[in-house]
């Protein structure tokens, strides 16, 4: 007998009545990579629970690259991909000393518009030229302006405001370094972005404005090669920012920011998870790790966006039973 017809049936029953997975499964995703939880940071905001007493472990280097040749090849990705952690700088003290530039290369070369996060607090430790030098490196040997560099402006890192301009004006003052530079932080802390434009001119730099992108936005751009972008965002209450009485509270389930911007992100963490969304909302994971007679395999990434949108079933479910949730009232 012929099952197929009242599994398709099914299935359009399915995403009729529980569309989440159906959104995802159509939605084109970026690729995150939280590349380790440690952080020499222990930020009372941090929605990752990252810092010095985690562990000094990192998502191998050929895990990655495997993932992002699988992406590459799957008309569904973005062609957007985030390195981030805890602090992904942290390789330099702990992991292998390639481990950034290997990433960001094998990232570049395929083509991938490639975002790498970091709270800049290295820019005065002593391996702190070595990032300098490796990031001038990837920067000059591939597209202009292909690689964004986002550092965290907001009264939570420690002299973030000092580490920012020291990093931006580091970058500006090297040759062949057309980067973009996105400066992010909060609602309440916007004051901070004039000041850090003051600080570089500070520190010799001309700021002159420039006409960037389709939507014709007006950005600053320093010392004629990098371009600043500013964004300003919601502290939400998850991880140690639960304990902060201002951090907005997250809806359950996270479903609304999940493709809020007509993509989906799919963070690969240290732990071995690979999780819908970051921040925000009652978690959605799975892990990309596949165990069989005692060995561990890794799963491919078109089983693991399988596995994700099962798990958003199954939460969809429990958001319908439990907490009275409808997808036609958001």
């Amino acid at each position: 007998m012929n099952f197929m017809p009242i599994y398709q049936k099914y299935l359009a029953w399915r995403d009729r009545h529980f569309p989440m997975g159906n959104i995802l499964r159509h939605t084109q995703y970026v690729l995150v990579f939280k590349t380790t939880n440690y952080c020499w940071y222990r930020c009372p905001h941090c929605c990752e629970c990252s810092g010095p007493n985690n562990p000094r472990t990192f998502i191998p280097v050929r895990t990655i690259c495997s993932y992002l040749d699988q992406a590459h090849a799957d008309p569904s990705f973005s062609n957007n991909v985030v390195f981030t952690g805890g602090e992904i700088m942290s390789a330099y003290r702990f992991g292998p000393a390639d481990y950034v530039p290997t990433l960001l290369n094998h990232s570049l070369d395929l083509g991938i518009g490639t975002d790498i996060k970091t709270n800049a607090a290295w820019v005065r430790a002593g391996f702190g030229e070595g990032i300098f030098q490796d990031l001038h490196h990837v920067i000059s040997s591939h597209k202009p302006y292909s690689l964004q560099i986002s550092l965290s402006l907001d009264r939570y890192h420690k002299n973030a405001l000092e580490n920012n301009a020291a990093v931006i004006s580091r970058l500006a003052k090297m040759p062949n370094t057309n980067a973009i530079v996105h400066v992010s932080g909060f609602n309440n802390h916007v004051d901070m972005f004039p000041a850090l434009l003051e600080r570089i001119k500070a520190n010799g730099l001309k700021i002159d404005e420039v006409l960037c992108g389709s939507a014709g936005k007006i950005l600053p751009r320093v010392g004629g090669r990098i371009l600043l972008q500013y964004s300003k965002g919601t502290l939400f209450d998850g991880g140690r920012a639960r304990d902060m009485e201002w951090a907005h509270h997250s809806e359950f389930p996270q479903f609304q920011f999940l493709t809020a911007d007509g993509m989906s992100l799919i963070a690969f963490d240290s732990a071995g998870r690979v999780t819908l969304g970051e921040n925000s909302g009652r978690k959605i994971s799975t892990s990309f790790l596949m165990r069989k007679n005692f060995n561990v395999y890794l799963k491919n990434l078109y089983h693991i966006r399988a596995d994700l949108v099962k798990a958003t079933w199954r939460e969809e479910t429990r958001a319908r039973l439990l907490d009275g949730w409808r997808f036609n009232e958001r």
